[in-house]
């Protein structure tokens, strides 16, 4: 019978993983469907070299010639985001992308479940999908699969185009804490603030990771840590609304945000490679400070 293994772990992450060193997995439906190349070749630079800076290996996740791979390179990041055919990838075409077309961007759902598999608890991006306007049953599986895994998305906050309040609630009904970073209000991606005040919020990397310390040790699953993007670089909110006549399904996000760009122009990409970079700041330094706790969490278990 022949072997199949469908993860791929490189060999910088396994190194960083038997050394016990902090590892940020990072999306990458960003590189195949968020952005232009060129721009996105630039947030994953900036992303990679704002991880490295804080202390944490970067480790990109996507399907990548057959299999699920924690760890691309930057070339192989590049050959990713050449791909005219590859598939944006969610844990529910995850099975069916390893074979064809054998190459994807992972989703955030995609990547915490790769995350989860690979024993990284951070990951690392722009904005999370959620609840549509209009819509309650056009849900992202992002939501789903932080119920799932126990592991922690930094983010700004939900995608602009989506209904802000609901994302919360059905979080909250899911058991998914949202932390604001150094902020009471949810983040609002492309714009300083999406306007719901959130009940946990951590001034210091310390008192995040001891929160998500605490949530983990007391059963929970995945935790969202939302960081506002700067105020010289937003978007007005009145500024991002968008024509709720986009297609549905797995497309819906991407059309809605291409439609920004189209209107909006380098506003809108100048904030989202910025958003991705300030949160992979934060995510390597929150990888950092959970790796402190580790070692007296695991001795008060022993």
């Amino acid at each position: 019978m022949l072997a199949v293994s469908s993860l791929d772990i490189a060999p910088t992450i396994r190194e960083a993983k038997t050394a016990g060193a902090p590892i940020v997995a990072l999306e990458s439906a960003v590189i195949t469907h968020g952005l232009p190349k060129a721009a996105a070749m630039d947030a994953v630079a900036r992303q990679w070299d704002a991880c490295t800076k804080r202390g944490a290996t970067p480790a990109v996740v996507a399907v990548f010639d057959g299999c699920l791979r924690v760890g691309l390179s930057l070339d192989q990041c590049a050959s990713l985001a050449d791909r005219t055919d590859a598939a944006k990838v969610s844990p529910w075409n995850l099975g069916a992308a390893l074979v064809s077309p054998g190459f994807g961007g992972t989703t955030v759902a995609a990547t915490i479940a790769a995350a989860a598999k690979a024993g990284i608890r951070i990951v690392s991006t722009g904005g999370i999908g959620g609840v549509h306007p209009g819509d309650a049953q056009d849900v992202s599986s992002d939501l789903t699969e932080l119920s799932r895994q126990a592991v922690c998305v930094v983010c700004a906050g939900p995608k602009s185009t989506l209904d802000a309040p609901a994302t919360l609630e059905r979080l909250e009904t899911l058991g998914v804490p949202v932390i604001g970073w150094r902020s009471s209000v949810l983040a609002g991606f492309l714009a300083t603030s999406a306007g719901p005040r959130l009940s946990a919020r951590a001034d210091s990397f310390d008192e995040l990771a001891l929160l998500l310390r605490h949530h983990w040790d007391l059963g929970g699953a995945g935790a969202v840590v939302s960081q506002p993007l700067p105020f010289d670089l937003a978007i007005p909110r009145r500024d991002l609304a968008v024509d709720d006549t986009a297609a549905r399904g797995p497309q819906r996000t991407p059309t809605e945000l291409r439609r920004l760009q189209a209107r909006l122009g380098e506003r809108v990409i100048r904030a989202n490679v910025a958003l991705l970079e300030h949160n992979a700041a934060l995510a390597g330094s929150l990888a950092v400070a959970l790796g402190r706790l580790q070692p007296a969490a695991e001795g008060a278990h022993a």
